[in-house]
């Protein structure tokens, strides 16, 4: 059977599938390797074809590479003491085919698309045929946008390429604005409503094209493309999401803290994941791996807990802590931006989002440690605080472990926060795995319900609503106030305490919330650069950052990423491909 190459300038690649390349709940046909006309035009082909698609989207989220792209170089991170890619928190050096498998994954998925939306006509079954290119639509819509937010105008391919091509050229970014809006809409009507028949698992829905297209209306609302309406119509859209939210099967857990909780990943919070799989067949995981197209963001933002020794700042002592599962796979890579963390989560007291998103104690594993202040007793005591303020004097002469603290409460005291200890970001923790270095085979979340109010409330305050807005962000904090541990009185009376009004409502507001709900969910530099916030935002909170980020020419040239140098090269016929300025 001969097989379709597209060797144009994104592609250069064969369109081939990689086998067993989705999961087991979202599909229990056989695939294919091979794409020819004919198979596009069969049920098996077609699903076959959507199924790897949704597999290559393993090879990016969940990645440690495509990790730090989506969370360094903003207000909310820096490089941990074992970074891997300086470059993207720094914007010193950065690399002009960092980029490039973005690339190379959109676009060779997208003609794949192209192509089951061409031939896939053909599949007799009415709702078949309906329900298997709406998911076509969707995702070829998903990487277009994520290729305009990251490198602005690109090329806008909707025809299945079969024949090589050595010349290429960027469309209109309006016109790719137009051609996402027409896929994400189309989608939002002919997916299926809920999980389920034909797809089990959690493939793309109508809720789940909702939230992409209300998105996509926001971002080119705050684009050189924009439309007067985009905003207007952003709020609209997403707030049909919520009034429809029983209909569509999602809606917000009671507790902050249950949206990450793995019994929870396929939940009513969650509206699109990127499954993993501990069987081979149905993902790429590798016992103790800790690179390729793994999830391994239960490494990333774990700090080195087992180099603290027991006489700690003084030299000598055994480990306080060995690594072990619960603690996981301190991989140091990224870290929180700690007087950014302070700002954001200052209100801890009725807000419980802080201790639902960091881990801060670490109870003693390790049997006859002995430090200066006492034993430790194994599941009793704590060996490691790194508390989020000073716990005072008398406590931290009590105190039997080791306490680590802000700088900016420290002082130039060794007990302050470095890029090897600090708090750690616990969203993406998986104490299921079956030993402490495994990777993770929980789905990566890439979107779920509270964006939806989040972006809804940035898309009303641009539409000049901020009494809506306010009311978005309110139903967030409401639910941030409510604590297990809490009385009912007192939850009502933290929920009244964390209400806001729309006179409190600004874009760095929303920024703010934005990261008390979503701190590490690897959108931050999506959401700075849509907003035209990044270098404000790295002036005020990164220093670290914020020097690189200015040198460019001009300045905000690094709120795009480079065209991949190597795939630029490709364009060798007619005018030459335009790299992004500023690189």
């Amino acid at each position: 059977m001969k097989l379709h190459y597209n060797i144009s300038f994104i592609i250069a690649a064969a369109v081939l599938l990689s086998t067993g390349s989705c999961k087991k709940s979202f599909l229990d046909e056989q695939q294919h390797t091979a794409l020819t006309q004919q198979s596009f035009s069969t049920p098996v082909g077609v699903i076959g074809s959507i199924t790897g698609v949704y597999g290559t989207l393993r090879g990016l989220w969940g990645t440690e590479g495509f990790t730090n792209q989506l969370v360094g170089g903003t207000d909310e991170t820096l490089a941990g003491g074992s970074t891997s890619s300086i470059s993207t928190f720094t914007y010193q050096n950065l690399g002009l085919d960092d980029y490039k498998y973005l690339v190379q994954n959109a676009y060779q998925d997208i003609n794949t698309l192209n192509g089951v939306l061409l031939y896939g006509t053909a599949i007799t079954d009415a709702t078949q045929r309906t329900q298997y290119l709406a998911q076509a639509k969707f995702l070829r819509a998903m990487f277009y946008y994520y290729m305009v937010v990251n490198f602005g105008s690109m090329p806008l391919h909707t025809s299945y390429i079969t024949d090589p091509t050595t010349s290429d050229t960027r469309a209109p970014i309006a016109d790719m604005y137009t051609q996402i809006i027409k896929d994400f809409t189309e989608a939002s009507k002919e997916l299926q409503v809920t999980p389920g028949q034909p797809f089990g698992g959690k493939a793309a829905t109508q809720s789940t094209a909702l939230y992409f297209l209300g998105k996509t209306y926001l971002t080119r609302g705050w684009s050189k493309a924009a439309q007067p309406s985009d905003f207007a119509t952003a709020a609209s859209t997403l707030q049909n999401l919520i009034d429809n939210r029983a209909t569509y099967g999602v809606d917000l857990w009671q507790d902050f803290g249950d949206a990450f909780k793995p019994a929870n990943d396929y939940g009513k919070e969650t509206l699109f994941v990127i499954d993993e799989s501990n069987d081979p067949k149905y993902g790429n995981y590798v016992p103790g791996a800790s690179g390729g197209n793994l999830n391994v963001t239960n490494f990333l933002f774990r700090p080195n807990y087992p180099s603290v020794l027991a006489n700690f700042p003084a030299a000598g002592g055994s480990a306080l802590m060995v690594r072990d599962l619960p603690n996981g796979r301190p991989f140091i890579r990224i870290r929180p931006n700690t007087d950014y963390m302070l700002h954001v989560f200052a209100e801890r007291s009725n807000d419980s989002r802080f201790d639902k998103t960091f881990q801060t104690t670490w109870i003693a594993n390790t049997a006859g440690v002995v430090t200066p202040r006492g034993a430790l007793t194994v599941s009793v005591d704590t060996a490691i605080w790194t508390p989020p303020f000073d716990p005072g004097a008398a406590k931290r002469a009590s105190f039997k472990g080791v306490i680590f603290l802000p700088p900016s409460i420290a002082g130039t005291t060794a007990n302050a926060y470095t890029p090897i200890i600090f708090p750690s970001m616990k969203k993406y923790d998986d104490p299921n795995r079956a030993a402490v270095n495994d990777p993770s085979t929980r789905p990566f979340v890439l979107a779920r319900f509270a964006d939806v109010y989040l972006l809804a409330a940035e898309a009303y305050f641009k539409a000049g609503d901020s009494q809506k807005a306010a009311d978005m962000l309110n139903i967030l904090r409401s639910r941030a106030a409510y604590k297990t541990t809490n009385t009912a009185a007192q939850n009502t009376a933290a929920v009244t305490a964390m209400q806001v009004n729309a006179g409190q409502i600004t874009i760095d507001f929303i920024l703010d919330e934005r990261s008390r709900e979503m701190y590490e969910e690897c959108t931050r530099w999506w959401d700075l650069t849509r907003t035209q916030s990044l270098g404000h935002r790295l002036q005020l909170y990164n220093s670290e950052a914020y020097p690189g980020y200015s040198a460019s020419s001009p300045p905000d040239a690094y709120s795009l990423r480079p065209i991949p140098v190597s795939l630029i090269n490709l364009v060798t016929t007619g005018p030459a491909f335009p790299q992004n300025p500023g690189y």
